[in-house]
């Protein structure tokens, strides 16, 4: 698990809503753009509502000043809600891992 300082260069940072264009989209999945400059896509789900995916990287993420701040990553699920919970984030972002072979997605 990682805490992450939202200032520092190495985090993740808010790209927006994946498309402004359709209200459902933008509220459901977030786009991150990692060091490397790449984007990557990102479910968004409250706090209390993120499912416990086994292969899928958590972020607890805070709004400040209009855009979303990554205050901690790691795996889905009951680590992710007590992060959340301590860091005072009102989300969950969640990122399907997928080099895997342990089969489904379906909740833990």
């Amino acid at each position: 698990m990682i805490t992450r300082d939202p200032k520092h260069s190495d985090s993740l940072t808010d790209d927006g809503p994946l498309s402004a264009a359709d209200a459902l989209l933008a509220r459901r999945f977030r786009l991150w753009r990692g060091p490397d400059g790449r984007r990557q896509v990102y479910s968004v789900y409250g706090v209390d509502d993120a499912p416990d995916y086994p292969d899928a990287v958590a972020m607890a993420v805070r709004t400040e000043g209009g855009r979303r701040v990554a205050m901690w990553s790691g795996p889905a699920g009951a680590r992710a809600r007590a992060a959340a919970y301590a860091m005072g984030a009102q989300e969950i972002h969640l990122r399907i891992l997928l080099d895997t072979d342990s089969g489904s997605l379906a909740p833990m």
